[in-house]
């Protein structure tokens, strides 16, 4: 055998293995594409699942909150509401024909003991609230100062104070009890 033959042979062989070695490359960069695209299938279909899920997430969150936020609003204008009423309420109670009266029934159904127990009377109410204590047969006296209240007065005494101003009575004491009843009807439906 020549040494053409020889390296015919040699290079005849090496093709071949280059051919063979290339049909493998080919094969696996096949294989390597079919996996890529089974996996981005997957990706993407978990990606849009999950875009799906959250949004609807995303969406229902949004409603809860609208909803809270309207519910919040309609408390707060209630509220305003029912704050007005409470504030026309003492407006009646305090331009009332019969201030006087409720005057004297407040002195009357007061019970503080003791030596030198002064009225405060409303600022602007000084007379309404004197006859009031002369009507009540109560033995208080009649403060010189006056209270920056709009109705009722404030009962003194060395030991204690009690505030008997319409304010007083009307927001801190009755409003618990009638809030409720107002509420039904001014807001039943």
């Amino acid at each position: 055998m020549a040494l053409s033959d020889i390296l015919e042979q040699i290079k005849k062989e090496t093709q071949e293995k280059l051919d063979t070695l290339k049909k493998e490359h080919e094969q696996v960069i096949q294989k390597i594409d079919a996996e890529f695209e089974k996996l981005k299938k997957t990706a993407e279909q978990d990606m849009e699942e999950k875009v799906s899920v959250n949004s609807k997430k995303i969406r229902n969150k949004m409603i809860t909150l609208a909803k809270m936020e309207a519910k919040n609003k309609l408390l707060k204008e209630k509220r305003e509401i029912m704050d007005a009423v409470f504030k026309e309420a003492l407006e009646v109670l305090v331009s009332s024909s019969d201030y006087q009266k409720l005057l004297t029934e407040l002195l009357k159904h007061s019970s503080v003991k003791g030596d030198s127990i002064k009225i405060v009377p409303a600022k602007g109410k000084e007379s309404d609230t004197k006859a009031a204590l002369a009507a009540s047969g109560k033995s208080y006296e009649l403060d010189d100062k006056s209270a920056d209240i709009k109705g009722g007065f404030i009962l003194k005494s060395d030991k204690i104070e009690i505030d008997n101003s319409f304010e007083a009575i009307l927001f801190k004491q009755l409003r618990d009890d009638l809030e409720l009843e107002v509420a039904k009807n001014l807001f039943s439906a």
